[in-house]
């Protein structure tokens, strides 16, 4: 297979994995609102979830380098599917929490799999396409699934609302409640879809003295020596958590603070839909234009990120000052145009600074990186939002991107340059 079919059939997978994620991005926090929790529950949930996610992370990342990454992927489907049911039937707070930590735990048995995955087999393939504009051509299917399942979970709320269904089903129905039936069932559906469209070699059987968890521990230990060793991954792991503050706060608090905008307002539901589908477009077109980028700074990575992070952080800065929904809507597409502009080139570095038998390890120590950064947030940014108000919260966060952006700038030159 060449690797721009290889790339194709990544992609399909992606596109449908990330349509799922994207049928709850509009109405995550709407839904934990409709069942009564206040914005400092939200940020305790968001805690539990993304901690959940944290605690696991690296263990799991093990697994996956050691037994299997389409396999731990779809056990992760798995476990989605039971954190949606649960979800589903919660109406009060511990099951509210324990449906966090079943998706926490989902979303840290799925990081760094199929990545991993996919960089090693395309680096297997003869061809010419670099593993830059292959990233972003999987980043266009990644944000074009997000998009269309963005619109769907936007759409959902207001048609149950609307007489299409029979008023008997609708009276034991809550707004959202479709979005989370369709996310668990799809999830099961995506199961047979990946066993069809990724194939991966049997890994063979680990012996006795390598059993897990010995084995998947001491990969974990060498991935994280590693990541906060060498000398370009250690600025990327530090730089991501500012990033994992910056993305959830932004994640947890922009619905609350849209639906103050537009209150008394002729937008609906809709609205969140369409724009979380038009940030998705929006950090497709991003990710395309990165490949310009690079070659327009001859190779720079560290420059990409750097400008673009800067950017981003002064454009969250004033989105933290918006009035008005339209006004709302361009500095919230903005910031994540600029947001996300660097990822690809995090992900070529990532890669390339990391051997294949820990790759997944490492992907997934990145994430935790992230999801630590999620946390202190939710606590954080929480705790600000109550008692301050959401606009000083993301001010504050604003400030936090610009200063870690700096740290692109101790990343040397030559390391860099080499995986240009």
């Amino acid at each position: 297979m060449s690797p721009e079919g290889l790339t194709r059939r990544f992609g399909i997978q992606q596109c449908l994995h990330w349509t799922i994620v994207g049928i709850m991005i509009p109405v995550l926090i709407l839904i934990f609102q409709s069942r009564g929790l206040s914005l400092m529950d939200i940020g305790i949930v968001m805690a539990v979830w993304i901690g959940s996610t944290a605690l696991l992370e690296i263990p799991l990342g093990g697994i996956a380098d050691t037994y299997g990454r389409r396999k731990t992927y779809l056990i992760s489907l798995l476990i989605n599917t039971l954190g949606c049911i649960v979800l589903y039937f919660a109406d009060g707070l511990p099951l509210i929490l324990l449906a966090a930590m079943l998706l926490g735990t989902a979303k840290a048995v799925y990081s760094g799999t199929l990545d991993a995955w996919f960089y090693d087999n395309f680096r297997r393939q003869p061809g010419h396409q670099s593993f830059h504009s292959a990233i972003a051509t999987i980043n266009v299917f990644v944000t074009l699934g997000l998009a269309v399942g963005s619109l769907i979970g936007g759409w959902l709320p207001d048609f149950t609302t609307r007489s299409f269904l029979p008023s008997s089903t609708l009276s034991g129905l809550n707004r959202y409640d479709l979005n989370i039936a369709l996310v668990a069932i799809a999830s099961l559906v995506l199961i047979l879809i990946t066993r069809g469209l990724i194939h991966e070699a049997r890994q063979p059987a680990p012996s006795p003295e390598h059993q897990y968890p010995a084995n998947a521990f001491k990969t974990s230990l060498q991935a994280i020596k590693t990541a906060f060793r060498h000398v370009v991954l250690r600025r990327l792991m530090q730089t991501t958590l500012v990033f994992g503050m910056v993305l959830s706060g932004i994640e947890n608090y922009w619905q609350p603070y849209l639906a103050e905008l537009i209150h008394g307002t002729d937008y609906g539901v809709i609205f969140f839909g369409l724009l979380s589908a038009l940030y998705f477009l929006m950090s497709a077109g991003s990710s395309i234009l990165s490949v310009r980028l690079v070659r327009h700074l001859k190779g720079s990575h560290k420059i990409l990120m750097l400008s673009t992070r800067v950017t981003a952080g002064i454009a969250f800065i004033a989105l933290a000052n918006t009035s008005q929904p339209i006004s709302f809507a361009l500095c919230y597409l903005l910031f994540f145009f600029l947001f996300t502009a660097g990822n690809n080139s995090e992900r070529v570095l990532l890669h390339e600074h990391t051997e294949t038998r820990i790759r997944s390890t490492m992907l997934s120590i990145s994430s935790f990186m992230i999801t630590c950064g999620g946390v202190l947030a939710s606590l954080f940014f929480g705790l600000i939002s109550a008692h301050y108000g959401i606009s000083v919260s993301w001010t504050i966060g604003g400030l936090l991107l610009v200063a870690s952006s700096a740290l692109f700038l101790f990343m040397p030159e030559r390391l860099e340059a080499e995986v240009a």
